[in-house]
């Protein structure tokens, strides 16, 4: 009887863990208002980046989502663990996937980072636009520059 308490419990730390010694992160939901929104249906992309990624590169992210505009203001949300973490937001008005620059290197179409942070000369660093998600301040705003 004690051989199977043993298998059993033996089975439960496996499942639980995972057979590559994994463990379950909290996540928790944060939520992106993106405001300022000058033109409907099209495509936001939202991309989340954490120290180490390729901040801003619209095509680099950590997670990301598209979503259609339909106002001037559009809601997204991420299920992310406690970290720290920097927002880039590009508005694709023409449709082809991509956030297009001038001869300067300078968005043509609307774009946005987390703490609204507006780029001078040059882009962000990560640490210009990073914030700390506690599960306290689940809500961020960014306004889209044009």
């Amino acid at each position: 009887m004690q051989i199977f308490k043993f298998l059993f419990l033996l089975l439960v730390f496996f499942v639980t863990v995972g057979a590559e010694g994994q463990t379950v992160v909290a996540t928790k939901k944060l939520t992106i208002k993106i405001t300022n929104i000058k033109e409907n249906n099209k495509i936001l992309y939202v991309g989340i980046y954490r120290a180490g990624d390729d901040f801003p590169a619209f095509d680099k992210y950590w997670r990301n989502i598209k979503v259609p505009t339909s106002g001037s203001s559009e809601i997204v949300e991420f299920e992310v663990p406690v970290g720290e973490y920097a927002v880039a937001i590009s508005h694709d008005l023409n449709g082809n996937g991509k956030l297009d620059k001038n001869l300067f290197g300078y968005p043509k179409e609307p774009f946005g980072f987390s703490n609204n942070f507006k780029p001078k000369l040059s882009s962000p660093s990560f640490s210009d636009c990073k914030f700390t998600f506690n599960h306290a301040n689940s809500t961020i705003s960014i306004k889209l520059i044009d």
